[in-house]
């Protein structure tokens, strides 16, 4: 066999390990994409409202029912609205210490706290500005009544993430959430809040706000709120730091339904 056959053979079959590997490709991404698409907008919207399932909206200061049209309403994917609440949040984002602390200078309870918010998206891949965002929504800009610790015993135990506090007695059952937690420190409810999404969320595959609220893949389970809106709350106060610091957003997902 001389060297041209040689070199052709060669070629071809290196192009064969080429083709395979791109089809091979093409097929893994296209069953990720259908397993993520499990059920149309319409079913999905159904789930949402049936028994069982609490959403609520904000009126008056108070939470109230929310109408079925008014969940389709929040639950809708617009193409051409602001895409953060689709963005996955489950991956860390550059900014510095001192730029983190500016955004805090006058958030109360967080003050200060950035060091600990940067722990926690090293440790727990979660991303920053969706961290600080979040906490600031759940705790009223850091000033909120479950934000400041409230007393047990001898201690005081913090909350910045509404875990466990139920919409009828979020003070005290988010409270009793923390004690057990032992979260008996503003720094200990940063870190053990970025832990909790990150394992009951993150790795459930729930990367996105979207996602974390109404679970596309299930409808009407394992959500983490019952405000229609919370998603976009969140992603509203990540629109603005993201346009004041300059960062890209990436890994942006809107295919969730059939």
């Amino acid at each position: 066999m001389n060297e041209i056959t040689k070199r052709k053979l060669t070629l071809t079959f290196l192009a064969i390990i080429i083709l395979t590997f791109v089809v091979l490709l093409i097929i893994n991404e296209t069953n990720l994409f259908n397993k993520q698409q499990t059920h149309s907008f319409e079913d999905a919207a159904n789930r949402q409202v049936s028994k069982g399932t609490l959403n609520v909206k904000e009126k008056d200061g108070r939470f109230v029912n929310a109408s079925k049209s008014e969940v389709k309403k929040a639950m809708t994917v617009n193409s051409d609205e602001d895409n953060l609440n689709h963005m996955d949040v489950s991956e860390k984002v550059s900014i510095s210490e001192s730029e983190l602390n500016d955004i805090l200078k006058d958030k109360g309870i967080l003050k200060n706290k950035a060091k600990t918010f940067l722990k926690a998206q090293d440790k727990y891949e979660v991303n920053v500005i969706y961290l600080v965002s979040h906490a600031l929504v759940e705790t009223g800009n850091g000033k909120s009544q479950l934000a400041q610790g409230l007393k047990n015993g001898k201690k005081k135990y913090y909350n910045f993430y509404g875990i466990g506090a139920f919409d009828k007695n979020a003070v005290k059952t988010g409270s009793s959430y923390a004690k057990k937690q032992q979260w008996d420190s503003p720094e200990k409810a940063i870190m053990g809040g970025a832990k909790f999404v990150r394992k009951h969320y993150f790795d459930n595959y729930q990367l996105s706000l979207y996602q974390m609220r109404w679970n596309p893949k299930s409808p009407g389970k394992h959500q983490y709120a019952s405000d229609i809106n919370w998603d976009r709350r969140i992603a509203h106060f990540m629109k603005h730091y993201y346009k004041q610091l300059g960062i890209k957003k990436d890994h942006v997902n809107k295919d969730y339904y059939l």
